[in-house]
């Protein structure tokens, strides 16, 4: 089915037709192609299995798994050179950019999506340029890494569009090579978003994959994705640093004492998020303890996500 018919398909991902007929109201035509790809979040070892010694064959590095998700990306290919970009998050912010010769100020939402692009031009993946509409479905308070899914998405979605043109395919493979050549970024997190699979954490330096499961032999456990909200929404000001800290200190601890087997940061450095592991009958019980922890706090309300492993990026037909 082509990605025109996205658009009108009534059993299509609403969001996925929002982004189809987004496209094509910018840019007068159908995309071309229109890819999804997973946020990504990492598992430190310990919290996957507390307590358990490192052996010869367990990986030393973090565990990363794609979340149930996504960003999105819809493209039609050019023979310009140029890419002209947009964003539903960002209505107000669309750029036309070159992809070769010197670089262009790009909108801050666009500035990685085109650092990659311009990477993939100078490889010779994608150099005739294309429009470019893209979506993420999760507010960046959320917490979880837009950036290695954005670029992800966008570098299929283009390369995808242009092998329509008679251009040379790009692997998975080569895709992540160019990005951790080209992109800073975490390396983890876009293997995870490339080659993830539904129920299976993938080790962060891609030695080795393992289901997440209970260590008890239990039912696998369930992930929820705590978020301090910075501001109650009724004009109370932000409660600051140090209050969110202290609350998330907070509801960690009641978060363990309620049947959480793990808490840790879902990326690379601490923010105002944790991802919380569990048993599936301790969720209710988590969530109450959570919440009540952040009002004894005098802290608005956090944001509770249910987070599933999933598989990796796809093109949507």
């Amino acid at each position: 089915m082509s990605a025109v018919d996205l658009a009108r398909r009534a059993t299509a991902d609403p969001l996925l037709r929002l982004l189809a007929h987004g496209f094509a109201t910018t840019y007068r035509r159908p995309p071309g192609a229109v890819w999804r790809a997973p946020y990504a979040f990492r598992l430190a070892a310990s919290a996957v299995e507390p307590g358990t010694p490192l052996t010869a064959a367990t990986p030393r590095t973090d565990w990363v798994a794609a979340a149930n998700w996504y960003v999105a990306a819809a493209v039609s290919p050019r023979a310009d050179g140029l890419l002209r970009c947009g964003s539903l998050n960002h209505p107000a912010e669309s750029a036309e950019l070159p992809l070769t010769g010197p670089a262009a100020r790009a909108p801050g939402w666009a500035a990685r999506p085109y650092a990659v692009l311009r990477a993939l031009a100078a490889a010779g993946f994608g150099r005739g340029g294309a429009d470019l509409h893209v979506n993420a479905t999760l507010p960046d308070a959320v917490g979880l890494p837009v950036a290695e899914p954005l670029e992800c998405a966008v570098a299929l979605a283009l390369a995808d569009a242009h092998v329509a043109r008679g251009a040379r395919p790009l692997s998975r493979a080569q895709l992540a090579e160019l990005l951790g050549a080209a992109v800073p970024g975490d390396h983890g997190l876009r293997r995870a978003v490339l080659f993830g699979r539904t129920g299976q954490l993938l080790a962060a330096d891609g030695s080795a994959r393992r289901p997440l499961r209970s260590p008890d032999g239990g039912p696998a456990p369930c992930l929820l994705l705590l978020t301090a909200r910075t501001a109650t929404g009724g004009g109370t000001e932000d409660p600051g640093a140090a209050a969110v800290a202290t609350g998330l200190a907070t509801a960690i601890r009641e978060a363990l004492r309620a049947g959480a087997r793990s808490a840790c940061w879902p990326g690379t450095r601490p923010g105002r998020s944790v991802l919380l592991l569990m048993p599936p009958d301790r969720r209710a019980a988590v969530r109450t303890a959570v919440i009540g922890a952040f009002r004894r706090c005098d802290l608005p309300v956090p944001r509770l996500l249910r987070i599933a492993v999933t598989a990796a990026a796809r093109r949507e037909d």
